[in-house]
């Protein structure tokens, strides 16, 4: 039995024969080919014919599907956390507002390179 119903990207639909549920995941209109994604996850290629035969009805998404390749926001939100969480760490007293006139303290340091050189006399 043939339909009037187009196929759609991110529709649902029901085969009438077998009560079997299924969404429209892509349209390939130069191949003619509708790719669908059934409530168990099975994924199948279609070509336009085979659509068209297909005694069909739109159909409501249904309560209790979880796409597992859909992101939620909330994992959206959880993903972003989690790369914050991997940021290297600054540690302690790490400064963002580091400035040129912050250089002048580093002028102390050069007593430093001396006592290296009362080391290596001691010895």
């Amino acid at each position: 039995m043939s339909h009037e119903l187009d196929p759609k990207v991110g529709r649902w639909y029901r085969r009438l024969d077998d009560e079997q549920l299924f969404k429209v995941i892509s349209i390939d209109e130069d191949e003619g080919l509708v790719e669908i994604k059934t409530f168990d996850g099975d994924v199948e290629e279609l070509d336009s014919t085979e659509w068209v035969e297909l005694d069909l009805e739109a159909a409501e998404t249904p309560e209790d599907y979880v796409d597992p390749d859909e992101k939620s926001d909330d994992d959206e939100d959880e993903e972003k956390a989690d790369e914050e969480d991997d940021r290297p760490s600054r540690g302690r007293g790490a400064r963002d507002d580091w400035d040129e006139d912050d250089d002048d303290d580093l002028d102390d340091d050069d007593d430093d390179d001396n006592d290296d050189e009362d080391y290596d006399s001691d010895r």
